[in-house]
């Protein structure tokens, strides 16, 4: 499993309209000015973040967007799964009918119980909680979003 720029941007685009949405609605620009990210792949990133439900928008002059959920309520797995699609760690897992093999396959064991654990581990850390990190890093670490 790799997760490409499009999700890791998708991550810091959430954490930085958490951090930036109480000054009012958060634009692309100031985003894209933020975590010198251009405009023009932002929309990639915002456009299924929107559709699936974790941002809403505001049109007009003071436009922009914020988070349609509370950070507690999105998780890791949301976004990977939103802008990556199914996280599948081999291909057999997330279609059964691409190996013949399937219904035999010891190795196939494993990789759904490695993938289990992804979504496991992915889906019990939430916005909210990488937000914490944000604030309050301990002294060995050096956060930046």
């Amino acid at each position: 499993m790799k997760i490409s720029t499009k999700g890791r941007y998708g991550l810091r685009t959430l954490m930085d309209i958490a951090i930036h949405q109480s000054e009012g609605a958060v634009t692309l620009n100031e985003i894209a000015a933020r975590q010198k990210i251009s405009v023009k792949y932002l929309w990639q990133v915002i456009n299924p973040l929107k559709t699936a439900g974790l941002l809403s928008v505001t049109r007009g002059a003071k436009g922009g967007y914020a988070l349609a959920r509370p950070t507690e309520k999105i998780t890791m797995l949301d976004v990977v799964t939103i802008l990556e699609g199914t996280l599948s760690v081999v291909e057999c897992v997330g279609n059964p009918k691409y190996c013949d093999q399937v219904d035999a396959c010891v190795a196939r064991t494993v990789w759904l119980e490695v993938q289990r654990a992804a979504e496991k581990a992915l889906s019990g850390i939430t916005l909210a909680a990488v937000l914490r990190r944000c604030a309050e890093p301990s002294e060995a670490d050096n956060y930046a979003i």
